[in-house]
Order: structure tokens, then sequence, then C-alpha cells
């Protein structure tokens, strides 16, 4: 449509200057026949050639489009899940904030349990930063990741990865999880009682 559109731009633009003008009238029949057939054979080989180059225009965005195209085999296997990636750089490090926090959980948990579990993640990670991990920490080798410092061992073939551990959301699924079957013992802010200076009074009757 756009190609057209051009094209027929420039015929009305072109046929003006190609045409005879009335400064010609006093020409012979015979030389304006000529002037005209050799106007029109210019005419027809310049829409033809601004109809080639808006081809070749074309042609070589589709061909621009295809060079950009990654082939995934070049991207390599994807990483495995006992991989470690770096630390994670000020710049890039992620929060979540207590209010959004509590509007995921506490609709989860119950209100009660909600105090208790908001309670462990400040003594657990009080910054709230979900791309945390206390590397080098554990004596085991392996790492507390992300918002609830969910406790990931390369070494037992995890099912999740560092990176999905990362993400705030992931995270806090994962803690869920945990929490359905053992409560809030697996962690260690609850065991040893470090939770407890965090709780609203409300929470400690």
């Amino acid at each position: 449509m756009t190609k057209r559109f051009v094209v027929g731009m420039l015929i009305a633009i072109v046929v003006p200057l190609v045409l005879p003008t009335p400064a010609s009238a006093h020409l012979s029949a015979e030389a304006l026949a000529k002037a005209e057939i050799q106007n029109k054979t210019t005419l027809v080989f310049e829409i033809k050639n601004v109809e080639n180059f808006l081809n070749s225009l074309d042609d070589s965005d589709e061909q621009a489009v295809e060079e950009v195209a990654i082939d995934p085999q070049l991207m390599g296997p994807p990483k495995p899940k006992n991989y470690v990636p770096p630390k994670v750089k000020l710049e890039n490090q992620v929060y979540m904030h207590e209010p959004e926090i509590r509007a995921y959980l506490c609709p989860k948990m119950g209100q009660k349990n909600c105090e208790v579990f908001i309670a462990i993640l400040k003594a657990e990670n009080g910054t709230h930063e979900c791309t945390r991990d206390n590397r080098g920490l554990n004596r085991n080798g392996s790492l507390d990741v992300g918002l609830a410092q969910i406790n990931w061992n390369p070494r037992l073939n995890p099912p999740y990865t560092v990176e999905q551990l990362r993400d705030c959301q992931f995270n806090l699924d994962i803690a869920l999880l945990k929490y359905e079957r053992r409560g809030f013992q697996p962690w260690y802010a609850y065991t040893k009682g470090a939770y407890k200076k965090f709780l609203p009074a409300s929470a400690k009757i």
C-alpha cells in the first residue's frame, strides 16, 4: 500500500514535467507526436525505475532482518540448575518493599502467621533485597538466596536455579511451599528466635 502511494505521488510530480507545454504549440504536428512518444517512453522508464528501487528497498529490508536474527544454536546450551552465577552488582540489585510483601503473603498465610513471617524475613534479610545471597558464609558450600534466603546447594541437584530464586515473587512462592510442609522450621532466624525482636506488639500476644 505504501509503495503504491509513493508511485502515485511520483507520477503526479513527473507527468507535468515531461508532457508538452503550451509553449510547444507552434511546433509541427509531426514534431509534437515524436516528442509525445519520447516523453511517454521516458515516463514509463522512470516509473519502472521507481518500482525497481522500491522493490530493492523491500528486499534489502528483509535481508537486514534475516541477518540480525539470532540463531538459538549460537547461544550455547542452557546452564545447568547447579550453575553458580556471579554475585549481583550494586546497580543491578532488586528489592521488594514490605507493603508489597504483605499484600502477597498475608492473604495466603493469615494475618498472625504473616506477621511472624515478616519478622523472619527482617531477621534473615533486613533490606528485603531479592538478589541477595550469603556467598561464602555457609560451610557446606550452599547459598541462602533472595528475599526469604532460600537455601540452595549446588551439590544436591536443586530443582530451581539461583536466577529463579533472585525473582522476588518466585522466591516467596518457594518460601510458601516450605512453610506448608514444615512451618517456619526451615529458617534459622526462627529456630534461634532472632525474629522475635521484629514482631509487632500485637503479634507477641
